[in-house]
């Protein structure tokens, strides 16, 4: 993708307050990286302590220290910046590492014990890793329908959370260890972007025709639409953080990060059109978002949601 060089000047509001639709935005500040560093598709820790961030091309994962404005590289590995997954108590990262093999792509499955330094393989090389995920020290995958675990910290879990994964376009749910077919619109869609809430209540989902993302109960029902939002991502378990973008085939011409209530009830824009913005994540408690722009450049949101 081209690069497009654009005034940010409008985002030169940290030191005022603005009230939107059931959200108070405290402050939106630049991360001040090197120089001679952008980073592209930031995902925010639980706590909101550090930001992981990747290339323009989802190359290798670097780790962005909040409080000590540090910058520390974690892997170069290919395919390392999609979905990475981060654990409860930021301690535990997953991701994936992609290789070629007689023209076919291969993912395989890797952790980085931040404290240790120790890295560990989850699933070997595969041409069906549909999705993964942490919880309390245990990675979960599911491959081609199956789920695989693995205990690398904590307590062995008394339950397995449910994982939502797409599998050739379509919607499944993995619950008490079997994997389900849910495609709420019906299979003649192809869905995206797909993730269960951190409660392991409610499902989020993108129909990639109609271009929009919808939340629904885990077995598809009750589906509620949230409008145009791409690559949404859950922010704490009632609100759904994207973007809503366009091009003109070539490059990004607009975007804009946009908040809507998982409820369909309430949607915000949280940036405007003097700035090409993408990619949002949020921390568990809903008080920080982390954005980069069609530069690379990454900026730190701080909100409140409005009771």
């Amino acid at each position: 993708m081209k690069k497009i060089i654009f005034a940010i000047c409008a985002l030169l509001i940290m030191s005022t307050l603005t009230y939107s639709q059931g959200i108070r935005m405290i402050s939106n500040e630049q991360i001040p990286l090197p120089k001679t560093e952008s980073g592209y598709s930031p995902v925010l820790s639980p706590a909101g302590d550090y930001i992981l961030i990747t290339g323009n091309d989802l190359k290798g994962l670097r780790k962005y220290d909040l409080a000590t404005k540090q910058l520390q590289t974690l892997t170069t590995d290919k395919g390392a910046g999609f979905d990475v997954q981060i654990s409860d108590d930021g301690n535990l990262i997953a991701y994936r590492s992609q290789s070629y093999k007689d023209k076919l792509r291969y993912t395989s499955l890797k952790t980085i014990d931040l404290k240790s330094g120790k890295q560990s393989e989850i699933v070997k090389d595969s041409r069906d890793l549909e999705k993964f995920t942490i919880k309390n020290g245990t990675v979960m995958a599911i491959e081609k329908g199956k789920l695989k675990t693995k205990r690398l910290a904590g307590k062995q879990l008394s339950d397995i959370p449910a994982i939502s994964s797409v599998q050739k376009g379509q919607l499944y749910i993995t619950k008490d260890r079997k994997t389900n077919l849910i495609s709420p619109a019906g299979t003649g869609y192809n869905y995206l972007w797909t993730s269960v809430s951190p409660d392991g209540q409610k499902m989020l989902y993108y129909i990639i025709e109609q271009g929009k993302a919808y939340v629904s109960n885990l077995d598809g029902s009750n589906s509620v639409s949230l409008g145009v939002l791409r690559a949404p991502k859950w922010m704490g378990n009632d609100w759904v953080i994207g973007m809503v973008d366009y091009d003109n085939g070539e490059v990004l011409t607009s975007s804009k990060i946009v908040a809507v209530a998982a409820n369909g009830n309430h949607r915000t824009d949280l940036t405007n059109d003097s700035v090409i913005a993408t990619n949002p994540s949020g921390s568990s408690d809903a008080t920080k978002i982390v954005y980069n722009t069609a530069d690379g450049k990454i900026f730190l949101m701080k909100i409140e949601i409005q009771k």
